[in-house]
């Protein structure tokens, strides 16, 4: 339980970072994370600290009014990582609005500090389905695989 008491400030700043996250708080991720911070989603593997804080402005510049609203968080057993339960929303140039959840695991190391970050989230119809020609045909996959 010591590790628990030691990381949850650190997710709970974690957390309001990210429901907080604007292009001038993007920097506040250097107190968070380690240098060789990883983070990966369904488009990135991203090794560095500095390379997730590029992904960040850039979503600031492809996207309109991006928030996120984490619901939920679950600790696993000894304490070393989280899962976050969250909402994002956007409005995104040439594709449009988007309004999905999502799952994240958090890992930590021994000093507190976020080790990774890993999403969850369904990339084909929250977003492949969203494009024109792709969307068509991920749609009428979808649709031959359903149950009918």
């Amino acid at each position: 339980m010591t590790v628990l008491k030691t990381h949850q400030p650190r997710l709970s700043a974690y957390i309001k970072y990210f429901e907080t996250l604007t292009p001038e708080t993007v920097d506040d991720l250097d107190m968070l994370v380690r240098e060789d911070f990883i983070f990966e989603d369904p488009f990135n593997r991203l090794t560095s600290r500095s390379d997730a804080k590029r992904l960040f402005r850039q979503m600031f510049l492809e996207m309109d009014s991006p928030a996120f609203k984490i619901s939920a968080s679950y600790w696993n057993e000894s304490g070393q990582s989280a899962i976050l339960k969250w909402r994002f929303a956007a409005e995104v140039h040439k594709i449009g609005k988007l309004d999905f959840e999502g799952l994240s695991e958090v890992c930590f190391d021994d000093a507190g500090l976020i080790l990774s970050h890993v999403d969850h989230w369904d990339a084909a119809s929250h977003f492949y389905e969203k494009l024109p020609v792709l969307g068509v045909i991920l749609r009428m996959i979808r649709g031959k695989l359903r149950l009918s």
